[in-house]
Parts: structure tokens; C-alpha cells; sequence
């Protein structure tokens, strides 16, 4: 399998790539900087340039298998401009990948585009939501981009290709990402818990979500899944066990939620959002996880 990932060298694209490879896959990957192009008989860079909407179409070449990741990080203030350019580095990304595959012969069969479980309601408190149970609208600006993200996404299965979706929960790694901002505090005997506390933290490890994206394209799988593991938990205990496995107690009052709003603005909702999402369907199309429970997770990726 050959296989193009937008987003290669971040956190997950990375991951994803390395574990690719070392199955024997190939893997092109898109690039911005000249510099960061190398071409190994299993590794290959191509330019591409989302705001010019230029791209390389040798980057297509030999490809089965397109795996879409890039997208500006949501982690900052959400000022007008910085929504704006979260928003369209996502919408634009992919409409340039599908200019691309119109405009270009190529073999590819099979697309994987990202999302986030964001897009599910705030506060659920019933059963794990599952991916059938989208709400009609969003209501916050991370449910818009999702929402906006996943509808120009579906345009990949209107050219004939197979499609898939993953929504990603939060991302559990040694090198950086949401566990490094939750760790920091915690290390300097600082750890709390979130408003309440009680808001649902659907989370995957890193190795775990890449190997969802690598099965899912193995198996040529369609439809929307779920990048998180089986058991969720509550703010307050993650925090309390990143404590425990640290060795750093974690006895502070909860960070009340005005005081995030105050230190992050809309931003906060990244934080004090709770979505409950459930992995029963990946694993019901046959995935198993390696590392489902929160602690044993925490102790292979914290230092």
C-alpha cells in the first residue's frame, strides 16, 4: 500500500507514518518547506502551498490510500482572524486535494479525513455517543469546524472513492499534545480539575488512534469511526491519576470555569467541553486496542 498523509509531521501524522512504514507500506507525505523534503525508497516529500492553492501532482503517484490531516492547531485564542485561519486551513486543504484528484489521473481508491468528537452535544450524559448520533447543528465553534470539515469531506466519496472518517478524542503522547499540558501542573504540585470536574474526557493513545487510521486503511473501511478508547473517564480522575502515576498529589479545588474563560477566552471550550463518545464500532469491525485503560496508558507516555 502507498500511501499520501497531509499533516505527516505533526503528532498523529507522524505516528501514523512511522507505523506504515515499519508494516511495509509507503508513504508520500505534503510539505510547505523545501527543506523538509526527503526521499527514501519508503519516505517522499512533495510541496504544496494551501494558500496559493498550489500542490505537486507527482505527490499522487503510485497512491492507493489518502490519509488528510492538516489543519491549523485549535489550541490558541480564538480571535477572529486565528477562526478564520483554523477554518479555512481545513476547508481549503481538502478542496485543494480534490482539485487535485479531478484535475490529475491518478489510482487512489480510498481517503481518510480527520474531525474530532467536538462535534458532539456538550454535557451528554446518556449512553456513549455513537457516530450515528450527530446533532442537527453545532453549538460551539469547534462543533462548526467539524461539522464544516466533515460536509467538504464527503465530497471525496462523490468522485467514486471510498471514504472514511475519524473523530479524534483527546490524544494521550510523550511528545506533546493535550497529556503535556495536563502534566505541567501537576508536576509542579499545581494539578486540579476543571470546573466540576465531571465533564466526560474521551480519550486514545497515540499509538492506539494511528493504529485505528492504519486498520482502517488496511481493511478499506467507510463510514465514520470514533478515535477514542473504550473507557472514557471524568475530568476530575484523569487528573487525579496523571497525579498518581507522576507520584504528585493532586489536591487543589477544581479551576472554577470563569476563571478558564478569563485565562483562555472562547478557547475554553476545548477544556470544559464533555463529550462522551464510544469505541464500540471500530471494534466491532474488528480493531482491537492495545492500550485501553486510562493508567497503564499514562504510564507508558509519562515522564
Amino acid at each position: 500500500m502507498k500511501v499520501l498523509i497531509t499533516g505527516a509531521t505533526g503528532l498523529i501524522g507522524s505516528k501514523i507514518s512511522e507505523i506504515l512504514r515499519a508494516d511495509g507500506h509507503q508513504v508520500h507525505y505534503l510539505t510547505t518547506r523545501k527543506e523538509a523534503i526527503k526521499e527514501k525508497p519508503d519516505y517522499k516529500g512533495f510541496l504544496w502551498d494551501v494558500k496559493a492553492m498550489t500542490i505537486d501532482p507527482k505527490c499522487l503517484e503510485g497512491v492507493d490510500t489518502l490519509i488528510h490531516l492538516a489543519g491549523e492547531s485549535v489550541f490558541q485564542r480564538w480571535t477572529d482572524e486565528a477562526k478564520d485561519r483554523i477554518m479555512s486551513s481545513r476547508l481549503d486543504s481538502t478542496q485543494l486535494l480534490l482539485n487535485l484528484l479531478e484535475e490529475t489521473p491518478h489510482q487512489v481508491k480510498h481517503a481518510i479525513t480527520a474531525s474530532a468528537i467536538g462535534i458532539y452535544p456538550d454535557k451528554w450524559e446518556g449512553e456513549p455517543m455513537r457516530e450515528n448520533e450527530v446533532p442537527p447543528t453545532a453549538d460551539n465553534f469547534l462543533g462548526e469546524v467539524c461539522v464544516a470539515w466533515e460536509s467538504i469531506g464527503m465530497q471525496f466519496k462523490e468522485q467514486g472513492l471510498k471514504h472514511a472518517i475519524v473523530r479524534i478524542g483527546i490524544v494521550l503522547s510523550s511528545k506533546g499534545g493535550a497529556l503535556e499540558q495536563m502534566a505541567k501542573p501537576v508536576k509542579l504540585y499545581a494539578g486540579a480539575g476543571f470546573a466540576s470536574g465531571d465533564m466526560w474526557q474521551s480519550w486514545v493513545a497515540i499509538d492506539d488512534l494511528a493504529r485505528i487510521f492504519k486498520y482502517i486503511a488496511e481493511k478499506e473501511l467507510q463510514g465514520t469511526y470514533n478515535g477514542v478508547a473504550p473507557f472514557p473517564v471524568r475530568n476530575r480522575p484523569l487528573m487525579e491519576t496523571i497525579g498518581e502515576v507522576l507520584n504528585k498529589p493532586v489536591f487543589l479545588p477544581n479551576v472554577p470555569a470563569f476563571m478558564m474563560k478569563l485565562m483562555l477566552g472562547e478557547m475554553a471550550a476545548t477544556v470544559l467541553s464533555s463529550q462522551y463518545a464510544s469505541s464500540s464500532k471500530i471494534e466491532e469491525a474488528g480493531f482491537s486496542f492495545q492500550l485501553p485503560q486510562l493508567k497503564p496508558a499514562l504510564e507508558k507516555y509519562l515522564e
